[in-house]
């Protein structure tokens, strides 16, 4: 058997040329192929940084005041004016002490002016009486609104689903516009609702909403909006006991270092070197706050501070005590967590530092008195759970400083001991 297994072994194995020998079998080489060009690789750019205040949406609506001025944009057929009417009572319910103004076609003026909900009422021909809407704004259009020479509006809102006419808030003496937004279409646009038609028709998934329900939930959001920016915000926030505190001549402020991912953490000695910055002003007080688990972190930040000034309440409070603290402080300073959105919703000035985990448009807190401090970098957001995972050294949140931090507050209009901060 093992002589039998060599001669087969022989008959299968090819044998090497012989220099030309034709008695002996050989085997032909496959011509050589050229080696293969490397593909180019292409460098992966860095991110960028530009830290500072970020310019938030909430706080330009903040800015319009108390009782900002309305112009409400419904151009299109007397159908669908009717079908927004819910939505328009629900601005005029929101707004009570504003100023609403109505832009719609000729042939709706009067009939608009006889429902009462409006102060004014313009004409503007801009869709045919029949037939379809045109595909985009033309530039005479443009032109054609300038010259109404309407009244300026603090806020445009224009109840139009489809986006064939939302270029021409571009043209209106408006501060701020809120309107649909056509997937795959720009707008500028400083509140807005994606649209719900197309997108769900598309989709095969969603039946489209009805066209009231939609209306009435653009105007819904502005008014959501602007009712968290008030200065009585009246969120439904149990406060408990309020501990008891050193009578600081100043006030305090809060302190909330934690978070419940590393990725969102600021650098202790950040926190440490902005505590020394608040005591220096004199008579202020801090109270650091934070989880059982977070007590080292408040510890690490309190330790060689005066002991007079400083209180680490961490681990030592429920959600109802930490409200009762945070209602009670001139200022709170937090990250991306829940006791910047509990100060945002007391009405407490807020200074969120603010990582590039989440999307800040969604995420950053909403209150009648919030900075919020972002490093604004292009690899945001980037949803890493993980900081080990980040490539970029945490640069989202090393690289705001304690100076960045002070001019957020100085921002919120505080001051300490008369001094403000700068």
């Amino acid at each position: 058997m093992a002589r039998l297994r060599d001669l087969l072994t022989a008959m299968w194995r090819p044998s090497a040329p012989t220099g030309g020998d034709a008695a002996s079998p050989s085997v032909s080489e496959s011509p050589a192929l050229p080696p293969a060009e490397a593909e180019p690789v292409e460098p992966i750019p860095l991110p960028s940084f530009a830290p500072g205040l970020w310019d938030s949406p909430l706080s330009r609506l903040a800015a319009l005041g108390p009782a900002p001025s309305l112009l409400v944009v419904k151009l299109d057929h007397a159908g669908d004016f009717v079908t927004a009417l819910p939505a328009i009572r629900r601005l005029r319910e929101a707004f009570p002490a504003s100023r609403l103004t109505l832009l719609c076609a000729p042939f709706i003026r009067d009939f608009a002016a006889a429902t009462g909900l409006f102060d004014a009422v313009h004409g503007f021909d801009y869709y045919p009486a029949r037939g379809h809407p045109p595909a985009s704004v033309p530039d005479a259009a443009l032109a054609a609104v300038a010259a109404l020479n309407l009244p300026a509006a603090d806020i445009a809102i224009d109840l139009r689903h489809a986006d064939d006419s939302r270029a021409l808030l571009a043209a209106l003496p408006v501060r701020f516009r809120v309107g649909f937004a056509g997937l795959g279409t720009r707008h500028d646009l400083d509140l807005a609702l994606p649209e719900m038609e197309a997108s769900a028709r598309a989709s095969g998934l969603l039946a489209p909403l009805p066209a009231g329900v939609r209306l009435s939930a653009l105007a819904e959001v502005l008014a959501g909006a602007f009712r968290a920016v008030q200065a009585d915000p009246a969120a439904p926030i149990p406060l408990g006991a309020p501990p008891a505190l050193p009578d600081f001549p100043d006030g305090y402020v809060v302190l909330a270092p934690g978070a419940r991912l590393a990725i969102k953490l600021w650098p202790v000695e950040h926190w440490r070197a902005l505590a020394e910055r608040l005591l220096d002003a004199g008579g202020l007080g801090l109270v650091l706050t934070g989880t059982a688990e977070e007590e080292p972190l408040c510890a690490a930040i309190a330790a060689g501070l005066p002991a007079d000034c400083v209180v680490n309440l961490a681990g030592r409070q429920d959600l109802a005590g930490l409200a009762a603290v945070i209602d009670g402080a001139r200022a709170v300073v937090a990250l991306d967590s829940a006791p910047a959105h509990m100060a945002a919703a007391l009405g407490r000035p807020t200074l969120c530092l603010f990582s590039g985990l989440a999307d800040i448009q969604s995420w950053a807190p909403a209150g009648p008195r919030v900075a919020v401090l972002s490093a604004h970098a292009s690899c945001a957001p980037c949803l890493l759970s993980d900081l080990a995972d980040c490539a970029h050294g945490h640069g989202c949140m090393t690289r705001l400083t304690p100076d960045h931090a002070l001019a957020g507050l100085a921002a919120l209009g505080l001051e300490f001991a008369g001094v403000p901060l700068h």
